[in-house]
């Protein structure tokens, strides 16, 4: 299918992807048309043109490069910076179109609805998207492709009216006639209000008089504000939307200045917020934000999960905008027909772009190939790449995921093992992340299908590096289709979800590995080889310094990331238990605040070994994050952020390195090794078993305050 992007350059693409797949929550959509928003997709085509001017209003940027800098070195960070610039961003948030599949969870839709459909990075400029259900709404019959096509756009400036909560014959202002403030416009005057447009472009206040706006005032030639104050015989406004993008705060001081005491004003638009405080606090005037579509707006719950507000409390969430607002237009109270500017396939998209830049554009509407109705996509695509003849004694490896983990580790790792690995597939849910990491690792075959590349017999074995969610199963997929596994930390969520995975690798005897790619280091090798010189038990300390996690991060959504502890906690759970050399008996635990993913965790080996797990997001970000210590024999080894280790006591010489080293190479090239028969596997499912136990026995102590046995 084709998809439009625009890259880290600024460049817009039309690329040929693979459909996306439809997951969990989710429908599939045939797109007949979408909608260009000239405000935020024109932003991005001028703003991305340079990583410079990017880090300037973003700092947190270049301290994430400068702190990968550090870690990984300069080669790897260039490396990084170039990844950013060509990535694929996806454009688009407000498409119309045929449902084709339906995930097994939802209910509420079916094969042949006519739906619109809302949200950035699922909505796409696509000929087929996937969007979860709480932002797809059905089209009422009265209505075509083309007028529901608008419903985003349209949802938004329904919010921005309803924070305006106009009554009937009020004076709304509304600032900026672009086309949200064009939709704005309309659905105040089905509303009974009378409206005010302003805007200092000509041909689009000549736009807003085309569909019923009486008075317009263009601002670069009249004071606004005297206008307004004409126009209602100086009783000024009763509110003002302001749906203008600009970085100047002229537009807010202005509106202060139109509204009469005790009046609103509604930001929609991304405007200047230098508040003149005078007319603002004399006035006593009411400023109010309008998010989005609205209710359930970047609420992952909401958005992501399917669960919805009662409309007994929550009336107008950003599906019943949706719904309204085609319902709108279904009556005969809206109409987008003389708001649509230009028309163009996606084949011409750049052209559609161009359009949008010039003053005149206002709903530029994109037109997708017909289908037949109800045909799924064919999922799989062929990118102009030779396949290597029997790979000539290679690995066949295919990759499952290609987030920033992947982009930054795994797709230069096996690059740099092409002696050694041929890539024959990526997989992916999205179709642009699939084709882009295809063409970074050579592959000739890139899809959104998993089960279909299992099937592919130049693939040996699978890298997975997904959600935490999707492990397990891919993994019993993999095994269950005779297909070696590497798979990333954890192998599953929960003890039932790794002893499924442990079955099925053993009984289809394939090799398993997990990615604990600590114990690959060099640091912690040396450490490991000293410390297993020691006669009777030993201590270990791990301190991880984890750093910030918003709560709606998807690592501490218990269903999908699992929370921090078995998410990520495994890691040093497992480490521990390398560096005694002994299986986890029991543990007990506590946590800060009784927040689980602060734990102070304490282990209790087979061979009477302890090893304790301090966990924390609170420490300072500029500080290392790992440190551990292995005491016993009467010597200390002190790892320290898997740059230096220090011996006292212990055989060996302390080292220092000049940048990181936490294996992640080493590890990927032992999984190789041992499917050619080379080298033994040094890490296994049943490893992979032992930490998830050890991480959900951590999390019920810190439950329960008692020492949890851990069942394996």
């Amino acid at each position: 299918m084709k998809q439009i992007f625009v890259d880290g350059k600024g460049s817009l693409l039309v690329k040929d992807v693979p459909a996306p797949a439809c997951q969990a929550g989710q429908v599939l959509i045939r797109v007949h048309n979408s909608v260009i928003s000239g405000g935020t997709e024109t932003t991005a085509l001028k703003g991305g043109g340079s990583l410079v001017r990017r880090a300037i209003k973003e700092p947190h940027l270049v301290l994430n490069t400068l702190k990968f800098a550090m870690q990984q070195g300069v080669g790897a960070t260039v490396g990084a910076v170039k990844d950013v610039a060509e990535s694929w961003l996806t454009t688009g948030y407000s498409v119309a179109g045929e449902v084709i599949q339906v995930a097994p969870d939802v209910t509420t839709f079916n094969v042949g609805d006519r739906v619109a459909g809302a949200g950035f990075g699922f909505a796409n400029h696509a000929e087929y998207v996937s969007i979860p259900q709480n932002l797809v709404a059905k089209m009422p019959t009265e209505i075509d492709y083309e007028s529901a096509a608008f419903t985003t756009i349209g949802a938004i400036a329904m919010q921005g009216v309803r924070r305006c909560e106009p009554t009937l014959g009020e004076t709304i202002v509304v600032v900026g006639t672009g086309l949200i403030g064009l939709l704005t416009a309309q659905i105040l005057l089905a509303n009974g209000c009378r409206v005010i447009c302003t805007d200092l472009a000509e041909v689009r206040l000549n736009k807003a008089s085309e569909i019923g706006v009486k008075h317009v005032i263009n601002a670069g030639e009249t004071d606004p504000v005297k206008a307004v104050q004409a126009i209602t015989n100086n009783a000024s406004a009763d509110a003002v939307i302001l749906t203008a993008g600009t970085a100047s705060s002229g537009p807010m001081n202005q509106a202060f200045k139109m509204c009469r005491e005790r009046g609103r004003i509604v930001i929609v638009g991304a405007v200047g917020m230098e508040l003149e405080r005078g007319d603002f606090y004399v006035k006593e005037i009411d400023v109010r934000m309008s998010r989005s579509y609205g209710p359930g707006r970047h609420n992952p719950l909401y958005e992501d999960k399917g669960y919805d507000f009662p409309a007994g409390y929550v009336r107008w969430t950003e599906n019943r905008n949706m719904l309204a607002f085609m319902q709108l237009i279904a009556d005969n109270h809206m109409d987008v027909a003389p708001l649509i500017t230009h028309r163009e396939p996606i084949d011409t998209a750049p052209v559609a772009y161009d359009a949008v830049a010039q003053t005149d554009a206002i709903g530029v509407v994109l037109q997708y190939p017909d289908a037949t109705a109800g045909n799924a996509p064919d999922i799989n695509w062929q990118p102009n790449v030779v396949t290597q003849a029997a790979h000539s004694g290679k690995v066949g490896i295919a990759l499952v995921g290609a987030g920033n983990f992947a982009k930054l580790m795994h797709i230069p790792n096996l690059n740099k093992l092409a002696d050694k690995v041929v890539a024959t597939n990526v997989i992916t849910s999205s179709g642009g992340s699939a084709r882009q990491a295809a063409e970074s690792l050579n592959a000739p075959n890139a899809t959104t299908d998993y089960a279909g590349a299992l099937r592919d017999s130049t693939t040996q074995a699978v890298l997975i590096s997904t959600r935490h969610n999707l492990h397990a199963d891919q993994c019993v997929q993999a095994a269950n289709a005779g297909k070696h596994i590497f798979v990333e930390k954890p192998l599953g969520l929960t003890i039932e979800e790794c002893r499924e995975v442990v079955s099925a690798v053993e009984s289809n005897q394939v090799l398993c590995t997990i990615g604990f790619n600590r114990r690959f280091s060099s640091l912690a090798m040396a450490l490991k080889n000293s410390v297993s010189k020691i006669n009777g038990p030993k201590q270990v300390l791990s301190r991880v310094n984890a750093g910030n996690l918003p709560a709606t991060h998807w690592l501490r959504d218990p269903d999908v990331g699992g929370g921090r502890i078995v998410g990520e906690g495994c890691h040093f759970f497992d480490l521990m238990m390398w560096f005694v050399d002994s299986e986890p008996v029991s543990v007990i635990a506590s946590a800060l605040n009784n927040d689980l993913d602060e734990l102070t965790a304490t282990v209790t080996y087979a061979d009477g070994s302890t090893g304790t797990m301090i966990y924390t997001g609170y420490g300072s970000s500029s500080y290392p994050k790992e440190y551990f210590e292995v005491i016993g024999g009467g010597g200390i080894a002190v790892l320290d952020d898997f740059k230096t280790l220090t011996l006292s006591g212990l055989s060996g010489k302390s080292q220092t390195l000049r940048k990181q080293d936490k294996g992640h190479a080493a590890l990927l090239e032992n999984f190789v090794d041992a499917i050619q028969g080379k080298a033994p596997l040094l890490i296994t499912a049943k490893d992979g078993l032992m930490a998830t136990a050890t991480a959900v026995a951590a999390l019920e102590s810190a439950k329960t305050g008692q020492r949890i046995s851990i069942q394996l």
